[in-house]
């Protein structure tokens, strides 16, 4: 099982995700911090990373606060990650934020929800994603997203990638 050490940038930070951490599977453990680890600016050129700052360190995710040019609101890969809170976030929206770039990091295709949906819905399911769009809006949302991450982090416990 992947070990994290979680940086949350300030302590209201983490007085407000720390309770929903049990959200994500305890196939992921975490201890708890307050502060900055050890960062990288991942760019200082491209819209999407820039002044984006990213851990260094394996093991190591940051979830910070900043108003920062980038577009990203994370990024994962490697063991590391980071996210970031933007004002208008819901907590539902970070929690399932998180639990992406943790995906990332431990080499799941995080992003890959729609073309693997064959391999990880059921009949039933697949019907209901094909229905979802006309009665509900798009399947973009945490409801698949939380049976997509299921399956990702089910398949990284068994060392699939």
């Amino acid at each position: 099982m992947p070990r994290f050490d979680l940086f949350f940038k300030t302590e209201d930070l983490r007085q407000r995700l720390e309770p929903l951490l049990g959200q994500i599977p305890s196939y992921f453990e975490f201890t708890v911090r307050t502060g900055t680890p050890e960062i990288r600016i991942l760019s200082e050129t491209d819209p999407l990373w820039l002044d984006y700052p990213h851990p260094v360190q394996e093991g190591t995710v940051y979830i910070f606060d900043d108003e920062i040019p980038a577009r990203a609101v994370g990024g994962g890969g490697g063991m590391r990650a980071s996210i970031r809170v933007c004002k208008e976030d819901r907590d539902e929206v970070l929690i399932m934020r998180l639990w992406h770039e943790l995906l990332h990091a431990v080499g799941q295709p995080a992003d890959d929800m729609i073309p693997m949906a064959a391999e990880w819905q059921t009949p039933f399911e697949r019907l209901l994603w094909w229905l979802w769009p006309h009665f509900c809006g798009p399947v973009d949302v945490p409801y698949w997203h939380r049976k997509f991450y299921h399956f990702l982090t089910s398949r990284a416990a068994l060392g699939g990638e």
